[in-house]
């Protein structure tokens, strides 16, 4: 099937990924519209303001990647302050790095016992649950005091409920003195803050704001569109149609020091010890690199009615329901239809990897043009 120049198409969601499709397919010259539930375009990349102070009211969002492609693009479109990114961590009493480092776990009085678990490992963990994955990875001593809490607060569960599929992005133990969250060679924070970014993705392009979408606006949606490019949850879409995806959500608390210049030790200090509500706590003037007198710490909180991130099970029951919503979008009438982006495709991904995704999508639907 092909699609024609002169028709729109139709991006339904202005996060991230949305408006990259949008910017591609301008860029091309191929008309577009999107359209976003929210009154304002974005998603979960917001910049917000205290006393000339930035912070991030949905959390904290680091621009890290080793694609040269979506780094050029961002690069063209908003100034980007060097900036990598550390996370410190509350274990054993003490406040230390995030991965974990075998140089500081050395001091430690309880070092013995982390030691003779860590020569007692497996080559490589191969445990299919989060729990038995960690374990072999770091031993019992270290998984307890890091993972395990941090975890059973974060997604509500057992550890061992969940998948360890995408574990080995996320959880590493170093021995390398690599203190950087993130190894990609390009790393950094918009100049002014995420809105800039969306702002330069959709600068030109038409964009309906308060406006949700759902199958019952299917026809209308597909009314003329050349194709249709869909960034929403797809349960949500369907109106839980198949019964709603599991999603975890998160909120924050933000509280104002009116006289400091730095509260945390680092850009993000992680909470995992159950004393704790919250998972962590944001300072994001780490980020942006202001020096004027103020800081806003942000703690975010767990179990929030959200959104935020999809729930691997061990079972797989979530990402089966997700492909049964996907072929119900397939038995749609209509243009060609395509997903892009966290929500839609129901998977846990960085900001570049929706900008890649965009993009590849964009590709996509001008293959199909006339």
């Amino acid at each position: 099937m092909s699609i024609t120049a002169t028709r729109p198409v139709r991006i339904v969601g202005a996060g991230l990924a949305g408006a990259t499709v949008a910017h591609e397919l301008r860029r091309a010259g191929r008309a577009v519209e999107v359209i976003e539930a929210d009154p304002d375009w974005g998603g979960q990349l917001r910049t917000a303001s205290a006393a000339g102070i930035l912070y991030e009211p949905t959390g904290a969002h680091i621009f890290h990647t080793a694609d040269e492609e979506v780094w050029r693009l961002v690069n063209t479109l908003v100034p980007m302050r060097p900036y990598r990114h550390r996370v410190r961590t509350e274990v054993f009493g003490r406040i230390m790095s995030w991965p974990p480092q075998l140089s500081e776990l050395r001091e430690l009085p309880q070092w013995p016992v982390i030691e003779r678990e860590l020569a007692a490992r497996p080559e490589h963990p191969g445990g299919d649950n989060l729990e038995a994955w960690c374990i072999e990875l770091m031993g019992e001593t270290l998984y307890r005091e890091y993972i395990e809490g941090y975890t059973r607060k974060q997604w509500g569960c057992e550890p061992s409920e969940l998948a360890a599929v995408w574990a080995p992005r996320r959880i590493e133990l170093r021995e390398d003195g690599h203190l950087d969250l993130f190894r990609d060679p390009h790393q950094g924070w918009p100049e002014g803050g995420y809105r800039r970014l969306v702002d330069g993705l959709l600068r030109g392009v038409p964009v309906t704001l308060g406006t949700p979408v759902t199958v019952a606006d299917w026809d209308e949606l597909c009314a003329g569109a050349a194709a249709v490019v869909l960034t929403c949850a797809l349960d949500e879409f369907f109106a839980d149609a198949l019964g709603p995806l599991a999603w975890r959500g998160v909120r924050f608390v933000h509280r104002w020091f009116p006289d400091a210049e730095h509260v945390l030790p680092a850009g993000v200090l992680n909470t995992p010890g159950l004393q704790h509500p919250h998972t962590r706590a944001i300072e994001t003037k780490w980020m942006s690199g202001q020096r004027e007198p103020g800081t806003m710490v942000s703690y975010e909180y767990p179990n929030a009615p959200a959104r935020h991130y999809p729930v691997d099970d061990v079972q797989g029951t979530n990402r089966d329901l997700h492909r049964k919503y996907e072929k119900l979008l397939a038995q749609l009438p209509g243009p060609p239809r395509v997903l892009a982006g966290r929500l839609a495709t129901y998977t846990y991904i960085d900001m570049d990897q929706a900008m890649r995704q965009g993009i590849n999508v964009a590709r996509k639907l001008l293959t199909l043009v006339d």
